[in-house]
């Protein structure tokens, strides 16, 4: 009888990093990179699962995944002085069990958290994880743990719907995007569109409005141009009340507005009245250009610098409609260095004056996939709410940690249907409470917002 061929065992493959990529590894070996930076740029989630896990389940969903997706699989390494993804092959442990006991109420959570949001290596070392805690009586705690330089919040719902598809059985369709597919045809636009984009970022951005003196310069401190050396991070988180609230998105609807573009109209429009500025650049984060990128889990980091008009007090909705005019023709040009961190182009806006990340609009979730979900109640469920998959029941543990923004001061937009008001994320150093108050309250005078609360941590 012949003898079997033993096969010889996969061997890594290597593919250039992604510009995203490259920005966080520049990062975090610049001599100012802080250690609030390196290492804990992570997307956590943690699930206290009732009665237990099905680790043989479990293990096979995630095998399954990590063969779909390669960039769970990627090392970022040095070789030969250039930084490269190595991806390895899809077999090895996939899930790491830790055993916690019976926890008390007071010590669960903690633990938890402590678990969730430890540092993980970006170099040489796995960017992605799957925990199991083992918590007693109390059920098994599912952790998952992603570096952002592998994924983002998109990719996180791209993750999560597909590991909840294979759990239960329902079929995954389509192929993924693989981590070279993405290198090859959405990192740089295609060449038919490579001179119209450029022109068009160029003309955009002829004639910037030069950094104003507010934040760390009106205090005589450098600004933080690469989002490096220290801060204070703070948060403000405006509640408005509910009728106030729904006007306010019946006002935009009106308009043939997205709630989210009159918010953040109005949060520029703030900044300007209160600095007595008649224009000023921000940054915004856009997490798709491609419908041909749903399938990809990898981070598609587009955070173009777009320019915004003060148009008064009585104008909000003409400067909301400017600003979504802005918005479209800008996702019409991307992907271009013009909206990625780390090109030579935003280098070149730096030397030339410009504060790139000084104001920032943000929508935390990933609001279209979600809204497609077949899952979406399940996404928007939120902290403490129980879900309920075949034998077992899911509640989403509150893990989360206050991580450094990219930016002096962001607003912070929530989903429809949980939104209860808007958040202002802010460096401390460069900015005192009573300027985010004060701004938050003329984002209120702006939409006739009635605030009830403030909260400042």
């Amino acid at each position: 009888m012949a003898e079997k061929e033993i096969a010889a065992p996969a061997k890594p493959t290597i593919y250039p990093v992604t510009i995203w990529q490259q920005y966080l590894l520049d990062e975090a070996n610049h001599p100012d990179c802080t250690d609030d930076l390196r290492d804990r740029f992570i997307l956590s989630n943690a699930f206290l699962v009732r009665p237990k896990i099905d680790l043989r389940r479990m293990r096979r969903a995630v095998d399954k995944l990590r063969e779909r997706h390669d960039s769970l699989r990627i090392r970022l390494c040095l070789i030969k002085d250039k930084w490269r993804a190595v991806i390895d092959p899809p077999q090895g442990e996939t899930i790491r069990e830790v055993d916690l006991g019976n926890l008390s109420d007071e010590d669960f959570l903690p633990a938890i958290s402590a678990i969730a949001n430890a540092p993980m290596p970006l170099i040489d070392a796995p960017l992605a994880e799957v925990i199991v805690a083992h918590c007693g009586a109390r059920g098994d705690v599912l952790i998952t743990r992603v570096h952002h330089a592998i994924t983002d919040g998109y990719g996180m719902v791209v993750l999560t719907e597909d590991l909840t598809k294979l759990l239960i059985g329902l079929p995954v369709t389509g192929k993924a995007v693989s981590h070279a597919e993405y290198i090859k045809r959405f990192q740089s636009p295609r060449p038919s569109q490579a001179l119209k984009t450029k022109t068009f970022w160029e003309d955009l951005h002829r004639d910037l409005p030069p950094e104003p003196n507010v934040g760390r310069k009106a205090k005589g401190i450098e600004p933080l141009s690469y989002a490096l050396g220290k801060v204070d991070q703070r948060q403000l988180f405006c509640r408005a009340t509910p009728d106030s609230l729904r006007s306010f998105e019946a006002a935009a609807k009106a308009a043939n507005l997205s709630a989210t573009t009159l918010l953040f109209a109005a949060y520029l429009e703030a900044i300007c009245q209160c600095y007595n500025l008649d224009r000023l650049m921000f940054m915004v984060a856009i997490s798709r250009s491609d419908p041909a990128l749903d399938t990809y889990v990898g981070d598609h980091t587009l955070d173009p610098f777009l320019p915004y008009k003060a148009v008064g007090p009585s104008r909000i909705m003409e400067g909301a409609k400017a600003l979504a005019d802005t918005f479209a023709e800008a996702m019409a040009h991307l992907p271009s260095d013009a909206a990625r961190r780390g090109t030579p182009y935003q280098r070149r806006l730096i030397e030339r004056g410009y504060n790139l990340s000084q104001f920032s609009v943000h929508q935390p979730r990933a609001m279209s996939r979600q809204d497609r979900s077949m899952f979406s109640e399940g996404f928007y469920a939120g902290v403490g709410a129980i879900q309920k998959i075949g034998p077992f029941t899911l509640e989403a543990l509150d893990i989360s940690v206050r991580r450094r923004r990219f930016a002096d001061m962001r607003l912070e937009a929530g989903s429809a249907k949980v939104r209860t008001g808007f958040g202002l994320s802010y460096d401390g150093i460069s900015y005192t409470e009573n300027e985010s108050t004060t701004i938050a309250n003329t984002i209120c005078q702006l939409l006739d917002l009635e605030p009830v609360g403030m909260d400042l941590t």
